[in-house]
């Protein structure tokens, strides 16, 4: 198996390195004392095709492999550990929804993941039970057309910062463990939703903290994959390398 990057990954690889080392590098140890994310740095890595390449094209992205978005993570990541992480939630959480959101869904939010306009968060880890999603507290209750969400996921990066974020709670019984877990898409621009942001001593501006859920009404169409199968479902998603 020939391991040699392709003209194309080069070229990506190219682009990054020179956009870290001329743009991110020069002014790391300033950006990393704030505590926010810069999204005029976002768009401006939007705009030369830096994120999300993997994506399915009808949504923004390039089609290309997982390797060659690692490629780029690499290189961001020399200049601006901290950018680099936009990059990699991105791939992660835009292959999730590219497969498992609706059409509808996806075709709203990925293209605004791509130009660096939006960011999709992960909410799984807990107070109580960490990312172990068998413990999973935060309940999604059938309500309507939907559900309402009430609980906490905490420990969340970029939780005051990003703009929506796919939530794993439990709609099945607690003796279901992980198997009683279902996925949602959820804007976070709404009200019933609270946010805090932890001093952290690192990544300041990734940041993590804790969002709160008070009878968060949701869509049935903003369910993910299949009811009480999302966990499974996602990982699965989030762990096969595209060709």
């Amino acid at each position: 198996m020939d391991y040699a990057l392709s003209e194309q990954q080069q070229a990506f690889r190219e682009t990054a390195q020179r956009f870290a080392r001329q743009k991110l590098a020069p002014y790391y140890q300033k950006r990393a004392k704030q505590d926010r994310i810069d999204r005029a740095m976002l768009k401006e890595m939007g705009e030369l095709g830096l994120i999300g390449v993997d994506l399915p094209k009808q949504y923004g992205g390039l089609g290309e492999s997982s390797a060659t978005a690692g490629v780029i993570i690499e290189q961001i990541a020399y200049g601006d550990f901290n950018a680099s992480y936009v990059q990699l939630l991105a791939s992660l959480m835009g292959g999730m929804i590219a497969q498992h959101a609706s059409p509808e869904i996806a075709q709203q939010w990925l293209p605004r993941v791509v130009s660096g306009e939006a960011i999709i968060g992960l909410g799984l880890t807990e107070p109580r039970g960490g990312s172990d999603a068998a413990n999973l507290i935060l309940r999604a209750t059938k309500s309507g057309n939907g559900y309402r969400l009430n609980g906490e996921k905490t420990s969340m990066s970029f939780s005051d910062q990003c703009d929506a974020a796919v939530i794993f709670a439990r709609t099945g019984r607690v003796e279901d463990g992980a198997r009683g877990v279902s996925a949602f898409f959820v804007d976070l621009n709404q009200s019933g939703i609270t946010r805090t942001h932890f001093d952290d001593i690192g990544t300041k501006p990734v940041g993590r903290g804790s969002v709160f859920f008070d009878d968060v009404f949701i869509p049935a169409e903003c369910l993910m994959a299949e009811e009480n199968k999302g966990f499974p479902r996602l990982c699965r998603a989030s762990t096969i390398a595209a060709p």
